[in-house]
């Protein structure tokens, strides 16, 4: 397999032949996104069955050439773990691209890790040790060095053929219909996009919120993306995860101290944002309390994990994968729209709780 360092729109031309008549695509991107929201590209990769080309997007003009071959239907853009490099694309393309096949989530769904990486999909199906690259890497530096080069490259050498070993198997154990409705779900552009008044949904946190404090994890996620957006900053910047589930939940008495000890100072401005979206979410607090489980629904989450763990064990898939503590704990307090009560999860483990 020849690699193949493209940096010239000259150059690109020359290879545009080769990827449209490609019915699999191997894809990767290389991007830094330290200090800002939007993530910035670098690199991006693509192998077909017998290249691997580096395009060196800094020395691209014409996008149109790869921007037609991402929004190609009838290429299958083959992707590990790929929520980062769709956000990516879409922002350096603004379009998104479609007919992606994601090798973890296929991977998750016939019974492996649900937390291995790339290198651990080809040492699984093709014997093969990667060379491991540092993630402090600059990938804006130039010229970029052979170094950098053949470990970007290696992140799509194998991707066709791991592409191949996972279809099969997920045909053998039953599961093509499991993936595509799982990939549909998860790579949809609203889930991998972030829309300030969805972000929260992003963020890990208890079931047991009161409406208020639901209230206030929304509108505060929202702050903090529309101001993580105007700034150009990265979110973590404005707040963390943990102090903004802090700021949800502590005493109205003591927003103040949690303000002013903060990973990165907010400004005055910013406080009275804060304390205002706060104070606004807590007009109703008085009435509005969690309701304590009670002796039915802590039988009802035991007797789901219970069953999860004998289901989890049949199809060998990690339980994670099949429900997770949120989900349970919103099934023993009767909720309806949980994500084991639809679709394949349905099936499997959902109709046998009713």
């Amino acid at each position: 397999m020849s690699n193949f360092l493209i940096n010239t729109d000259k150059k690109l031309k020359k290879i545009i032949t080769e990827l449209q008549s490609s019915k699999h695509l191997g894809v990767d991107t290389e991007f830094i996104r330290e200090s800002t929201y939007y993530p910035i590209l670098a690199l991006l990769q693509i192998s077909t069955k017998k290249s691997i080309f580096c395009i060196d997007v800094l020395g691209i003009k014409d996008k149109a050439m790869l921007k037609k071959i991402l929004l190609n239907k009838k290429i299958l853009k083959i992707m590990h773990s790929s929520k980062q490099d769709l956000e990516v694309l879409n922002r350096y393309f603004k379009s998104y691209p479609i007919n992606v096949f994601d090798t973890q989530i296929a991977s998750n769904l016939i019974g492996i890790d649900m937390n291995i990486g790339y290198a651990g999909l080809v040492k699984n199906f093709l014997n093969k040790d990667l060379k491991q690259g540092s993630w402090r890497t600059n990938w804006l530096e130039r010229p970029l060095s052979d170094e950098k080069l053949e470990y970007a490259c290696n992140d799509v050498k194998y991707l066709i053929p791991i592409y191949k070993n996972l279809v099969k198997d997920l045909k053998t154990n039953k599961r093509l219909d499991w993936f595509n409705e799982e990939q549909n779900n998860e790579l949809k552009k609203d889930n991998v996009i972030t829309i300030p008044k969805d972000s929260w949904k992003k963020i890990n946190m208890s079931s047991d919120l009161t409406k208020t404090q639901t209230k206030k994890l929304k509108f505060l996620s929202e702050w903090r993306e529309n101001k993580a957006i105007k700034t150009n900053l990265p979110k973590r910047w404005v707040l963390l995860d943990k102090e903004l589930i802090k700021l949800v939940l502590v005493e109205k008495k003591k927003i103040n101290e949690v303000l002013n000890n903060l990973k990165k100072d907010m400004g005055d401005a910013d406080k009275k944002s804060v304390i205002s979206i706060l104070n606004k979410c807590s007009k109703d607090s008085q009435k509005d309390k969690t309701k304590p489980k009670t002796n039915k629904s802590n039988q009802k989450i035991k007797e789901c994990y219970k069953l999860l763990e004998k289901i989890s064990l049949k199809y060998k898939i990690p339980q994670a994968l099949i429900a997770n503590k949120r989900e349970v704990d919103m099934y023993g307090k009767n909720y309806k729209q949980i994500r084991f009560m639809e679709g394949w999860r349905f099936k499997i483990f959902g109709k046998l709780l009713q």
